[in-house]
């Protein structure tokens, strides 16, 4: 700022309070006119002349031509009143609206006018009411709630994501096959493009869809779950023919237990994808055990099969079977970061909050997805507040 900038605008502060005290009593008279040319309508409308109007309903006897004349004489003053009322109405709108704190006047020309129409339609009782809402704003308590301002951090980039993530498609897809009012032609293509999506979040969808009151639909979604399902029996029926072909108790140790650990992961791929539901879902959980535990049997440190049988538990519910066999993956060289979330599922199925806490407080934040970090958030709120980066 320059030292000629204080000196230009000292001489103009003090005639800041005068304006504005010469515009309040310009808008004081102002409303008064138009108070005064409102009293002014009511008392022309005192000079109209009595109508004959309900003399001749009754079938009463009445002159016309002074029927006439009252009509006449009445129109005009009716017109007067209504064009004395408008100008009554722009004054005390005007009026009004300058004498209102700040924040209560119209900062529009649609406040103004709604002002103006309610003075037209309700003579005097507009002022009053405007009037009347000044002082209710002066006399109740005001409203304001003091929210502290805090500082919001900058959210961190997945950089990992950047090759494997197509921002919106999946959400943008799911719209659209929902949306029952668009085209069958629109749905066919949204449902045909969700095949390049992962099955696992497909899968859900499709047996939405079975269920779709359009045939071509219906149809379509039925086919595709059958042929991600189809895809992984076939490769299922073909490991169990050779584990359990003439001779096959002659294969050595290392190939059974090879076919039973690709069996167990099959039928956990099933489960996984969600193409399975009720009875085959039983079922296809009691397979994967049912290999799995012959796969332990003879390559018994096999930490990926310990984690199998140990997330196979977690969905039966056998709480303390998940905990010993996550445990053994652990033991057997497993990484305990990418196993801690399940464990932590075990103690919130217990309502063992304080462990959920404790095991997810364990957890790299910095190794985690974006979608577990949700989570580590809920349950770790001071270590996030704590731990989260300085821009």
């Amino acid at each position: 700022m320059s030292p000629a900038e204080p000196r230009r605008s000292d001489p103009a502060s003090p005639r800041a309070p005068a304006g504005d005290a010469l515009g309040a009593l310009l808008a004081a008279l102002t409303l008064a006119l138009g108070i005064a040319l409102q009293l002014l309508a009511c008392l022309l409308t005192l000079r109209s002349l009595p109508d004959p109007s309900a003399q001749w309903l009754s079938g009463m006897p009445v002159d016309a031509g002074a029927a006439a004349a009252a009509a006449e004489a009445n129109t005009r003053v009716f017109a007067l009143c209504l064009l004395v009322q408008l100008l009554a109405a722009l004054f005390a709108a005007t009026g009004s609206a300058r004498l209102l704190p700040r924040r209560l006047r119209p900062v529009t020309w649609r406040g103004l006018l709604l002002l103006g129409f309610l003075d037209f339609a309700v003579p005097l009782g507009g002022v009053l009411c405007t009037l009347g809402a000044f002082v209710l704003s002066r006399v109740l308590p005001a409203n304001r709630a003091s929210l502290a301002v805090n500082t919001v951090e900058e959210p961190e980039f997945a950089e990992y994501l950047i090759g494997s993530v197509s921002y919106g498609r999946g959400a943008r897809l799911k719209a659209e096959l929902r949306n029952a009012e668009a085209s069958v032609d629109f749905r066919m293509t949204a449902l045909l493009a969700m095949q390049s999506l992962p099955v696992r979040t497909v899968s859900p969808i499709l047996q939405e869809m079975l269920a779709d009151p359009l045939d071509d639909i219906r149809l379509l979604a039925y086919g595709s779950l059958e042929s991600k399902e189809k895809a992984l029996t076939q490769r299922i029926t073909a490991e169990r023919a050779v584990l359990d072909a003439p001779g096959g108790a002659a294969r050595s140790g290392v190939e059974r237990a090879r076919s039973n650990k690709v069996l167990a992961e099959l039928y956990g791929e099933l489960i996984y994808q969600q193409l399975v539901t009720g009875d085959v879902y039983d079922n296809a959980i009691s397979q994967a055990e049912r290999y799995a535990e012959a796969a332990l049997a003879l390559i018994p440190e096999d930490a990926a099969l310990w984690r199998l049988r140990g997330r196979l538990a977690l969905l039966r519910r056998d709480l303390d079977a998940a905990d010993a066999m996550l445990q053994r993956a652990i033991d057997c060289g497993f990484p305990r970061d990418r196993l801690l979330p399940y464990l932590a599922e075990a103690a919130y199925w217990r309502r063992d909050f304080p462990r959920v806490r404790s095991l997810l407080g364990a957890m790299d934040r910095h190794a985690v997805t974006p979608t577990l970090q949700a989570a580590l958030d809920f349950w770790q709120p001071a270590a996030t507040a704590a731990g989260a980066p300085r821009v």
